[in-house]
């Protein structure tokens, strides 16, 4: 959420801003086994979250909630849910990650699953955070190439970032470092779109190994997968979420970038297209250029 946005959700509820700032200094942790999806915009995270949610024992109910970035938490809404029902949430809760508790565990009870996934691409932002404070949580984090990723988000009304190549580059490669500079860690899986499309049932069966669930077939039959609110919506953008997984999306970027687009997008991005793959030989930065970018 860009700052100016988050201030004016602030000063729509001017009284409660004590709160919502103490709210956002827990000082507890989650001992809950929470499932997170995340990573830069365009990355394939809603597939995952539909895959996962196709799941008996798993909610995706609904779409982002957004709560860990910098808004007003009295301003939240969520569907299935009224202004009454989360004051009385946020009234039942000592900070932001006890909030956070007693709205998954209503989703999970009205929904009859057991284990609920947030899906918000920006959370990877919050990484640091999550970690901290929810450490028996799993987190996966989806990486695409950003060069159809920009391809994907240029068309998309909801992802501002989409409107220059300059502006998405950069924010992917935010979002790419906010990942790397956790390290390893047990608790997060990366998941490469490409792979996901190329090979769903392998990489879902891994995906579901790290999580602690068996896998179930029908998280990969789109009859299943695609019987959600998200995939009722005609735009443009959600329409493939109810078609087969298939390569279709990859490597977009060579036919339909310009030569201009595409080296902005390297002077920028280059080093953590590098990193992560996705720079062919003939496209890969010089050693300078990688030196220079840190």
């Amino acid at each position: 959420m860009p700052l100016i946005t988050a201030l004016r959700s602030f000063l729509k509820h001017p009284q409660a801003i004590p709160k919502n700032i103490f709210l956002r200094l827990p000082k507890t942790s989650s001992h809950e086994p929470h499932i997170f999806v995340f990573g830069a915009p365009r990355s394939g995270t809603t597939l995952m979250k539909l895959i996962l949610g196709a799941h008996p024992n798993l909610s995706s109910f609904g779409y982002e909630t957004g709560l860990f970035m910098y808004r007003d938490i009295y301003g939240f809404t969520y569907e299935g849910f009224t202004t009454k029902d989360i004051a009385y949430l946020i009234g039942q809760s000592q900070d932001i990650v006890q909030f956070y508790d007693k709205f998954t565990q209503q989703i999970t009870q009205q929904t009859g699953g057991q284990r609920f996934i947030e899906k918000t691409p920006q959370h990877v932002l919050r990484l640091k955070f999550l970690l901290k404070h929810f450490p028996n949580a799993k987190f996966i984090n989806m990486f695409r190439d950003g060069r159809d990723g920009y391809c994907s988000a240029r068309h998309h009304q909801n992802v501002p970032q989409g409107k220059s190549i300059v502006r998405y580059a950069s924010y992917w490669k935010k979002c790419v470092n906010a990942r790397l500079r956790q390290g390893d860690n047990e608790n997060i899986l990366d998941v490469k779109y490409e792979d996901l499309t190329t090979k769903p049932e392998q990489v879902v069966r891994q995906i579901m190994d790290f999580i602690g669930e068996e896998y179930d077939s029908r998280q990969i039959n789109p009859q299943y997968y695609s019987q959600n609110t998200i995939t009722q919506d005609t735009r443009q953008e959600f329409r493939k979420l109810s078609k087969s997984i298939d390569q279709s999306s990859q490597g977009r970027w060579k036919k339909e970038l310009t030569e201009s687009e595409i080296k902005q997008f390297h002077e920028i991005a280059g080093r953590e297209l590098q990193i992560l793959g996705y720079m062919e030989d003939r496209f890969k930065v010089d050693k300078a250029h990688v030196l220079n970018s840190h």
